[in-house]
């Protein structure tokens, strides 16, 4: 068991056209790959150690906007690990608190998890397949 590397950071963009221009074209960073997630559609901006910022941009926002108040926010801290399922039981032995039990998300190519730190902040770790 071990976290191999920082992976990513998300953000609620408030307006994706502006979040995008900000971290691309003001700080530089590479514009890499858009994933449709159905509710949301995923904007990743790369890091050149491979690290990314997610930019979450909401299809409904008038859904959206009722149940989360975090635009502009940081949306979760994201590890990539080397064996979720060990990780996984030592967060349920633990009585650690889950947003998301484990599972594939297939669109990311990823087995993963959301889990809360003792702050409330959601941690995702997440393994490749």
């Amino acid at each position: 068991m071990g976290i191999q590397r920082f992976d990513h950071v998300a953000i609620n963009a408030r307006d994706i056209a502006k979040s995008k221009t900000f971290y691309s074209e003001i700080l530089g960073l590479a514009v890499d790959k858009i994933v449709d997630m159905g509710d949301c559609i995923l904007h990743y901006v790369r890091l050149p150690d491979g690290s990314a910022i997610e930019l979450f941009e909401h299809k409904d926002r008038t859904v959206y906007d009722k149940l989360h108040k975090t635009d502009g926010l940081v949306r979760h801290l994201a590890f990539l690990v080397d064996n979720i399922e060990e990780i996984n039981q030592k967060l349920l032995e633990n009585n650690i608190e889950f947003e998301l039990d484990l599972c594939v998300l297939e669109p990311l190519q990823v087995k993963a998890l959301l889990c809360f730190d003792p702050d409330g902040v959601i941690v995702e770790l997440a393994q490749k397949i």
